[in-house]
């Protein structure tokens, strides 16, 4: 018999016996649906993990930072070190950032230092590596490279007091109103880095801060309001960002001006890696070169493990429906040769070869396993859908979802592509690994036997 002859008989078998062949294809539907949807639900909860971790911080990117003092093996977070760390593989950018609070400074701006802020960051940066170190600008624009141009961190304007109004309404909380305005532009508004020097007048100290007078060290020109991000860090909040030779000849004024103690190492190193798969080697390399790190890599990867375990468990819970459903084929097509058996005797009596025997069992419940691959996609789909619409995120308890509403977004039930292809594949081979017994008994049946049947 040629394919498509075999192929129409077991068509045939299979619609003449349409209510065996409904609930076999039903059993499978089940199983199918089952995988699908546990297996949807374990990808959806590696997906809200991975948006949670997202959230929290770049998933790529590790810290780099000086051991403490006591440490044997410490190296100096300077310009040879950074080189180093350059040197290793799998890194994808290294900025290396220095850092001064100005506690015995402060930011001017206005008309007779009206604006004063009291305390803030400056951070310098290599100028090739402003664009590596990912700031976004909010309002304005980046720093071109002209001679103290900076970037003001989001709310750094809020942090400025007016010295004109009284106490307790001479700054704008922002915190309460987000739509409340800072007292002055300061992207249109010259800053300046100065040292409050206060006179005594018939012995008594100046406290006014209005009325103080002030020494300027750096005037500093804000061409940019950097997006908040503490992931890239504190300064794209309330800080100053600008050009490393911008930054090392102010520190050579603040240090002429103040006893502020001013450190020539790099006060951190952000080192993004090529891949997430490359953050764990890269760390161990950057530790060994005897510096500390920080990464997300010390949270992602025991919940990865939690997640690869529950979705093992998902799966395992759908296989059983799905081993199930095998045995119903099993026994639909162990059924099927019984009723089948006068039929068989005429085939080998006609010379229909064993293997054509064997192939019309085999398709037949190859079929079965399609049909109830293909509904069972479908019925996933449609269930995921009813889920994703209707449950949200709600869906928590005992660790197996553990999603907050309204946290990462994600779907509770993610169906890509390849799980329905592979859903579909997996039921055929398991709908014809559950007739290859019966179809083995089917050839064994002596013709004349059958025949008497």
């Amino acid at each position: 018999m040629t394919w498509r002859d075999i192929l129409g008989l077991s068509v045939r078998n299979l619609y003449r016996r349409k209510s065996r062949t409904l609930l076999t294809v039903s059993g499978v539907v089940i199983g199918c649906c089952a995988v699908v949807i546990m297996i949807s639900l374990g990808i959806g909860m590696k997906k809200s993990q991975e948006q949670m971790l997202e959230g929290m911080g770049n998933l790529m990117r590790i810290t780099v930072t000086s051991a403490p003092q006591n440490v044997a093996k410490r190296r100096l977070l300077d310009k040879k070190g950074v080189d180093k760390i350059r040197k290793l593989q799998n890194i994808k950018a290294v900025v290396p950032k220095k850092e001064m609070d100005l506690e015995e400074l402060n930011l001017i701006a206005g008309d007779q230092a009206r604006f004063q802020c009291n305390y803030t960051t400056i951070v310098g940066i290599p100028e090739k590596d402003l664009e590596a170190a990912g700031y976004e600008i909010k309002d304005g624009k980046m720093i071109s490279g002209r001679e103290n141009e900076v970037l003001a961190g989001e709310h750094l304007a809020y942090q400025f007091v007016d010295s004109r109004r009284p106490d307790g309404k001479n700054m704008v909380d922002y915190w309460s109103d987000e739509n409340a305005q800072p007292y002055f532009p300061i992207l249109q508004t010259p800053v300046e880095v100065a040292k409050k020097e206060e006179k005594a007048a018939d012995g008594i100290q100046e406290q006014n801060s209005a009325k103080a007078s002030w020494k300027g060290i750096q005037k500093l020109t804000v061409v940019g309001v950097t997006k908040q991000d503490f992931d890239k860090g504190d300064e794209t909040e309330g800080g100053i960002i600008m050009g490393m030779r911008d930054f090392d000849r102010i520190q050579k004024e603040i240090r002429k001006e103040t006893n502020i103690k001013l450190s020539r190492e790099y006060s951190r190193v952000l080192v993004d890696v090529d891949d997430i798969s490359h953050v764990d080697s890269v760390e161990k390399e950057i530790k060994r070169l005897g510096y500390q790190t920080s990464s997300m890599e010390s949270l992602r990867k025991p919940m990865e493990e939690s997640v690869k375990q529950k979705q093992m468990m998902l799966a395992g819970l759908g296989a059983v429906s799905l081993f199930v459903a095998a045995i119903g084929i099993a026994n639909t097509m162990i059924m099927s040769i019984v009723e089948r058996t006068r039929e068989i005797g005429i085939l080998k009596a006609l010379g229909c070869s064993l293997s054509d025997i064997r192939k019309e069992f085999l398709i037949e419940a190859g079929m079965i396993g399609f049909i109830g691959g293909i509904a069972g996609a479908l019925v996933s789909c449609g269930v995921s859908w009813i889920m994703n619409t209707y449950m949200g995120s709600s869906l928590t308890g005992d660790g197996l979802m553990m999603m907050e509403e309204g946290t990462s977004g994600a779907a509770l039930s993610i169906i890509p592509p390849w799980l329905i292809g592979a859903a579909v594949l997996f039921s055929v081979i398991m709908g014809v690994g559950a007739g290859f017994f019966p179809s083995n008994r089917a050839v064994q049946i002596s013709a004349l036997e059958a025949m008497k049947a």
